[in-house]
């Protein structure tokens, strides 16, 4: 029955995709009493995303899209941010996926099952199961990390990766009711500073060095995965002693988890790729943070209410969310937002914003993990002369 089983599910793509999109999409609607968004909702948008990139280029001196033209704003019910956002990660999250498959082995799967009696190789049985399951368990953990974002997205960029659309921000305007009824915040209040949250995270992550850069850290960071049959024998092992078999959600949730098919290499390397992708994700989280308090300063009447319950909301991310940390190595947690903000009010208070301004520019101003945590060095770095090129 394995054989057959294992033959069933052979592909020759890294992910079902298939599958990742149907599982998001019912993950995310779970719950949801309104699928569709509400056309008032829409319009209060359309007109407050306008007010938004008027602040953001304001504060930033940048265009909000490469294009220059106004972005759109999309409107949806849960189960559409999820499909449109698996839709627009799709590139980065196949090369995830491709990263993280275990390499095929050469042994047949008929040919390490265990036999009758139980005895045989369990190890080079579970490394054939590994290797034939991996792009469904892929999609599972891709389709689940989704659909709980669907669940409570304030915006596009709940997670801050590059689109294919670089004209449109997505919101999901239940979840703005639901988080402003729990915080009793007013809702108009809540969906600007959404608006410019978003809008500053989207004028960064479509710049290409950017975009190019988060995206190959990202996919260097998957490619330190190694997979270990030993762990997932010992995981079902565990499982089964705990009888994880009666319930078919924890089952689910071990299968779908990465690291129970292995680990993260610890080289210096994979240390140094873990390092830069950190502090870049600190760097943009952070300046949005402090883009959005800036303009909220001025315009946002409700801005330490509603700069508190997003805080308290980061600090209280459930395990389903941090799933995310581990697929894609981008911890979203408050030390981040915090430690990228420090260093973007470091850079402001010793060389104003003309100095600030020249963070995004070009990708040899980024800073590397070491200026994040000291502001001064980076500005002492971004300012030193070009050197004369030898003839």
């Amino acid at each position: 029955m394995f054989g057959d089983l294992l033959r069933l599910l052979k592909t020759d793509s890294p992910l079902q995709w298939d599958l990742a999109l149907q599982l998001a999409q019912t993950v995310a609607a779970e719950g949801d009493p309104a699928p569709n968004a509400d056309p008032v909702d829409r319009i209060r948008l359309d007109e407050l995303i306008t007010v938004a990139e008027l602040h953001v280029a304001d504060v930033t001196g940048m265009t909000t899209t490469p294009t220059g033209r106004p972005l759109t704003i999309v409107t949806v019910g849960r189960a559409e941010w999820a499909r449109r956002s698996l839709e627009g990660w799709r590139g980065v999250i196949e090369a995830v996926a491709a990263a993280l498959t275990p390499p095929p082995s050469p042994t047949a799967p008929t040919e390490v099952l265990p036999d009758q009696d139980g005895e045989g190789d369990l190890s080079a049985f579970l490394g054939q199961w590994t290797t034939a399951v991996a792009p469904a368990m892929l999609a599972m953990q891709v389709g689940s990390v989704v659909g709980h974002l669907a669940q409570r997205a304030l915006g596009q960029y709940e997670l801050p990766l590059p689109r294919r659309s670089d004209g449109e921000l997505l919101v999901a305007p239940a979840n703005l009711r639901s988080f402003a009824d729990d915080w009793s915040l007013p809702l108009d209040d809540l969906m600007l500073w959404c608006c410019v949250h978003d809008v500053a995270v989207h004028a960064v992550l479509t710049r290409p060095h950017v975009r190019e850069r988060l995206e190959r850290l990202v996919v260097e960071q998957a490619a330190g995965f190694r997979p270990d049959p030993k762990i997932l024998e010992e995981r079902l092992g565990d499982a089964a002693a705990g009888g994880i078999g009666s319930d078919l959600s924890e089952l689910t949730k071990l299968l779908g988890d990465p690291t129970a098919f292995g680990e993260l290499e610890d080289t210096p390397e994979m240390r140094r790729i873990r390092n830069e992708l950190a502090g870049l994700v600190s760097v943009i989280t952070g300046y949005a943070e402090w883009v959005t308090d800036t303009v909220a300063s001025r315009s946002i009447g409700a801005r330490g209410t509603i700069r508190e319950a997003t805080r308290r909301r980061r600090m209280e991310r459930g395990d389903d969310e941090r799933s995310a940390d581990s697929l894609f190595g981008i911890h979203l947690d408050q030390e981040t937002v915090d430690r990228g903000e420090a260093f973007v009010r470091g850079v402001v208070e010793r060389g104003g914003d003309s100095e600030l301004a020249k963070l995004f520019v070009i990708e040899a101003n980024l800073p590397t993990p070491a200026e994040v945590d000291a502001p001064g060095l980076w500005i002492e770095r971004v300012n030193l002369p070009e050197l004369p090129r030898a003839e």
